[in-house]
């Protein structure tokens, strides 16, 4: 992504990254010091190409270009503040209720095992909808009775670029994912 662009945030955006602070805490710094929108500040990085970004939800999503592994002191706080987020979108969306959550307290496993089932709803539709029961017509005729199924609509076929976003099922993934967990807690 070379650009001739100079960002001027790019210094002390590229001494924040170098140091390991994740780049939206870095984003954010530099915007509350600067007095700037944090979407300002990452755009200005973008043109500058020391970022890549994604938009999700209206919003950009923002990463570096130069991302290296951090220590714990600076992504422990990140992944508490994205468990947070998460409740708090799980609970605004009405995907569970406080007393569920409440029910899973015991450990750290344990909650994050429920919370798991709403990871796939994320990638869906916000709000659910009831399906409607499919009505049998009955027809009678001097010989016999007969049930006949309306027909349904036909279903669309999905695009082959539609990817799923289910958590893998696989035990090996599994294993990763439980010691990758562990690891970070």
């Amino acid at each position: 992504m070379p650009s001739n662009f100079k960002s001027p945030h790019g210094s002390s955006f590229n001494t924040a990254v170098k140091n390991g602070t994740p780049c939206g805490i870095a984003i954010y710094s530099i915007a509350k010091r600067t007095g700037k929108n944090p979407s300002v500040v990452g755009n200005s990085l973008f043109r500058a190409g020391l970022v890549y970004r994604q938009k999700f939800n209206g919003h950009w999503v923002f990463w570096s270009v130069n991302g290296k592994r951090s220590s714990a002191a600076k992504f422990k706080p990140v992944h508490t503040q994205m468990w947070q987020c998460f409740i708090d979108w799980a609970l605004c969306n009405g995907f569970c209720k406080p007393e569920q959550l409440k029910n899973h307290i015991g450990s750290q496993k344990e909650f994050m095992t429920f919370c798991r089932k709403f990871f796939a709803k994320q990638f869906g539709p916000a709000t659910t909808s009831k399906r409607k029961r499919k009505s049998a017509k009955r027809t009678t005729s001097r010989k016999s009775t007969t049930t006949r199924a309306r027909k349904s609509p036909a279903r669309k076929p999905r695009p082959s670029s539609v990817h799923s976003y289910k958590f893998p099922r696989t035990s090996a993934a599994r294993k990763r994912s439980v010691r990758r967990y562990r690891r970070a807690a």
